[in-house]
Formats: C-alpha cells, sequence, structure tokens
C-alpha cells in the first residue's frame, strides 16, 4: 500500500491515490504492470509538510520547483534546492520535510510495476546521491502536471492507463536527463547549466550577449562551441525550445493559444502563431486539432 503523507491540502494543491481495486487491474493490466502511479500529487509552499517512512513498498519522486527541503535517508542528508529532484527506491528507509523558512513546493509521484527498478536505475540513482539536479524544468513540470491531471479524470481503467503510459514517459524523460548531466563534454561546457537557465526562462526573450555570459565565453567562440555541441546556433536552439514546449501545451493541456504564447515569452498571440507555423508548417489551433483527432482515431 502507498503511504501518503496527511498535509492537509492548500486550495492550490492536489493529490490522488488511486483505490485499491484500480491499482489491482493496473498491475494485471498488459499496458500498465510493468510500471504505473499510485499517488501522484503537487503541494504548494508545503509548510510543515514532512513524512517519514522506516519500510515502503513503492518508489517516489520528488521534485521541487520552488522553495527548500531536507532529507535524510541512511546514505545521505542534506538539503533539497528548487531545481532538484529526489528518487526514493522501495526499500530505502528515509525522512524528508519542508524549510521552515522557506517551504518547497513541489511534485511528487509513488509508482510501481514489475519493471519500476529499471526505470529507477535508468535514472541513474545512486544510493550515495539519491538526488538529480535538473534545473527548473518547463518541461518536466509539464509532463507532471499531464501525469496528475490524466490520474485525476475519474477512477476508472481507461484513464489510468494512460497516466501509466504519462508516467512511464516521464520517467525515460529524467532517465535522458541523467545522462545528459554526467556526460563528461557536456559538463566541461557547462551545456546542462545553460540549457537549464535556457529552460528556467522560456517565458522571456534572451539574447546572445545573456547566454554567452552564462558560460564565461564570448560570443564567437560559445556560438561556434554550441553549434557543434548541438547542430543549432543558441538563439535558434532556444527558440526551438519554445517552440517544443509550446508543442507540448498544445497537445497536453487546455490553455487557449493566448495563454501559451505567454507562457513561452510572447504577449501577442498572433505573432507567436506566425512563428509556430513557420516552425512546424501547422498553426497551433491546427496542431492541436491535428493532436486532438490522431488520438480519437
Amino acid at each position: 500500500m502507498s503511504k501518503t503523507s496527511n498535509w492537509p491540502l492548500s486550495s492550490d494543491s492536489e493529490r490522488m491515490v488511486s483505490p485499491v481495486v484500480i491499482r489491482q487491474q493496473l498491475q494485471q493490466h498488459p499496458l500498465t504492470k510493468d510500471c504505473y502511479p499510485l499517488a501522484v500529487g503537487r503541494y504548494e509552499k508545503a509548510l510543515s509538510h514532512e513524512m517519514s517512512r522506516n519500510r515502503h513498498d513503492d518508489n517516489i519522486l520528488i521534485y521541487c520547483f520552488s522553495g527548500k527541503g531536507f532529507l535524510h535517508t541512511h546514505d545521505w542528508s542534506g538539503e533539497i534546492q528548487s531545481g532538484e529532484l529526489v528518487l526514493l527506491p522501495r526499500g530505502v528507509n528515509h525522512r524528508y520535510w519542508a524549510n521552515v523558512d522557506d517551504p518547497w513546493s513541489i511534485y511528487w509521484c509513488h509508482f510501481s510495476g514489475h519493471q519500476a527498478q529499471e526505470y529507477v536505475y535508468n535514472m541513474d540513482y545512486k544510493k550515495e546521491l539519491p538526488i538529480l539536479k535538473v534545473g527548473h524544468s518547463p518541461v518536466l513540470m509539464a509532463q507532471f502536471r499531464s501525469v496528475l491531471a490524466e490520474s485525476s479524470t475519474g477512477y476508472n481503467t481507461p484513464a489510468m492507463v494512460y497516466a501509466a503510459n504519462m508516467l512511464k514517459q516521464l520517467l525515460a524523460y529524467i532517465g535522458m536527463l541523467a545522462q545528459q548531466i554526467k556526460t563528461p563534454e557536456r559538463q566541461q561546457f557547462n551545456l546542462d547549466i545553460l540549457q537549464a537557465y535556457m529552460l528556467q526562462n522560456l517565458n522571456k526573450s534572451i539574447d546572445l550577449d545573456a547566454l554567452s555570459s552564462q558560460v564565461n565565453l564570448s560570443k564567437f567562440h560559445f556560438s561556434k562551441k554550441y553549434k557543434e555541441a548541438t547542430g543549432f546556433s543558441p538563439v535558434q536552439h532556444f527558440l526551438k525550445m519554445k517552440v517544443e514546449y509550446a508543442s507540448y501545451l498544445l497537445e497536453t493541456s487546455e490553455l487557449a493559444i493566448q495563454g501559451i504564447a505567454s507562457r513561452v515569452g510572447y504577449d501577442d498571440s498572433l505573432y507567436f502563431s506566425r512563428l509556430f507555423k513557420k516552425h512546424t508548417g501547422l498553426s497551433p489551433s491546427a496542431y492541436r486539432k491535428r493532436q486532438y483527432n490522431q488520438r480519437a482515431v
């Protein structure tokens, strides 16, 4: 049984725990038995939030996107800061709690399944360092929101099957981030730090001066090294990130086009629509309609 905290939900927080009957169905369903969510939630400024477990039979993810918290396990103790992700596999005794002065805001998920451990190790889990410094990632937050949204659509098997597959996409994405973080070439160029900076500022306009200053290089050498590493110029790649995130929001949310334009740094939704069409071949509304029709088929 997945034991979640009894932290009292605020009006802007959410928590979903799968009933036993749904959990049993997920455990047996051919499309979910490998990995499925048991509980998922979002806590905003979770003052007084804390949890201690001497034994637990599931795997836990906690993504801190604001504020601070603390974690203690048998092998590691320390502060959890914004932009860090905690991974606690089954069987790891632990205690975590929110910072009193600056309580964390977190997405979290409990998951299980006969291949759940493979997902854990694909995320480069180390018991002596059970955190990943993934940065403030809008894409990661959007994926957590999608798992939570699909899990909350109703306690029925089809919705939970979809939620399970959204979860597997989330875990695979974290695994990709983990590999990027430990790649020596990327560390040497601080590409992860730079791209985390880009992701944190998708709702803004950033010029080449601001980007090159993040890695202490001249604009010329920075642009050259960045294109060698990614195949894109820095500004092109930043724009590509914006379009990719906008595409993701069009597929997974019900935000209006104006709202999505604002999320990626454009006050003028018409300008955003022209830019989006230039890069994808479709207007935002046509793109959303096509994705909807493909799911319906």
